[in-house]
C-alpha cells in the first residue's frame, strides 16, 4: 500500500507522562513524521512521581524526565513540544475545566487535523490517564463546538482517537495491569518503523520497560497500533490504515 501525501496539518498526541509517547505509539509518531507529517506533543507532568531507576536523586526526576522527554521526541520526530507542569500523579486533584480550556487554547495555537489520546480505561487504569482522556476529548468536542476564541483562524481538529491494546495481545504481553479490549476501528502499520521504539524507549533511562521487546514477536507488535475512532463516528466495516481516513486494510488482515 503506497503511503498518501502528507496532509497540510498534522497530529497532536495528548498524553500524561514523560514516556507515554515512547512506550505508547512510538511507531505511528515516527511513521508520520517519517512523510512529513507535522507531529505535535502535549505532556501534561513532568513524572516527578515515577521511577529513578538508580539514575538520580528522587528531587532531580522531573527534571531528568523532561530532558529525556525532549530526547525521546528528538528520536521520533516530534517538531513541537508543550511540556507541562500539572503535578505528577495527582491529575484527579486539578480543576477540569482549567485543564480543559488549556487544551483548547492549544488546539487552535497547533492546529493539528488529529488528536489521539489515552483511551477512557487508561490503558493501565492511571488516574492520571483517565484524567487526560477525559479533558482531551471534552476539549475536543468544545473546540468543534465553536468553542474557539474570537477572532481565531486555525481550524478545529476534524479527527480524535484514543490509543488501546487488542485483545488478542494479551497472552504474548503476559501483562495483567494492561487493559485489553476488542473495539479497535483503526490499525497503523509502522513495522517499517520497527527500531524506533526501542531507541526511543532508551532515552527513557529512569523508567523501566516493563514489555521484554528482545522477543521477536513482542518486538514486531510494538510497531504496530491500535485506536479507537472517536469522530467522525465509526459507523463499521474495514479497519482504517490511516489516522487522516480514506485508507482501509483489506478484509482479513493479520497483524501482531
Amino acid at each position: 500500500m503506497n503511503p498518501s501525501p502528507p496532509p497540510v496539518r498534522g497530529v497532536l498526541n495528548v498524553y500524561a507522562h514523560p514516556d507515554d509517547e515512547s512506550f505508547g505509539d512510538p511507531g505511528t509518531i515516527s511513521l508520520y513524521a517519517g512523510r512529513g507529517v507535522s507531529m505535535s506533543l502535549v505532556c501534561f507532568t513532568r513524572g516527578e512521581a515515577g521511577e529513578t531507576n538508580g539514575v538520580c536523586a528522587p528531587g532531580e526526576l522531573g527534571e531528568v524526565r523532561a530532558a529525556e522527554l525532549r530526547a525521546a521526541c528528538g528520536v521520533l520526530g516530534i517538531s513541537r513540544l508543550e511540556q507541562w507542569d500539572y503535578p505528577d500523579g495527582g491529575l484527579s486533584g486539578v480543576d477540569a475545566e482549567e485543564a480543559i480550556a488549556r487544551l483548547m487554547e492549544a488546539f487552535e495555537d497547533i492546529s493539528p487535523e488529529v488528536v489521539v489520546t489515552h483511551s477512557d480505561d487508561g490503558v493501565t487504569g492511571h488516574p492520571d490517564h483517565l484524567a487526560v482522556s477525559a479533558w482531551a476529548t471534552e476539549a475536543f468536542h468544545r473546540i468543534r463546538a465553536g468553542g474557539m476564541r474570537p477572532g481565531g483562524s486555525a481550524s478545529a481538529p476534524s479527527r480524535l482517537y484514543w490509543r488501546v491494546i487488542p485483545a488478542h495481545r494479551r497472552e504474548a504481553l503476559a501483562r495483567p495491569d494492561l487493559i485489553y479490549r476488542d473495539d479497535y476501528t483503526t490499525i497503523i502499520d509502522a513495522r517499517s518503523r520497527a527500531g524506533v521504539r526501542r531507541r526511543a524507549e532508551a532515552c527513557h533511562a529512569t523508567q523501566k520497560p516493563h514489555t521484554d521487546y528482545d522477543d521477536p514477536l513482542v518486538f514486531e507488535m510494538g510497531a504496530v497500533d491500535y485506536y479507537i475512532r472517536k469522530f467522525p463516528k465509526w459507523e463499521g466495516g474495514p479497519s482504517e490504515a490511516s489516522l487522516f481516513g480514506g485508507e482501509t486494510h483489506p478484509p482479513g488482515s493479520i497483524f501482531p
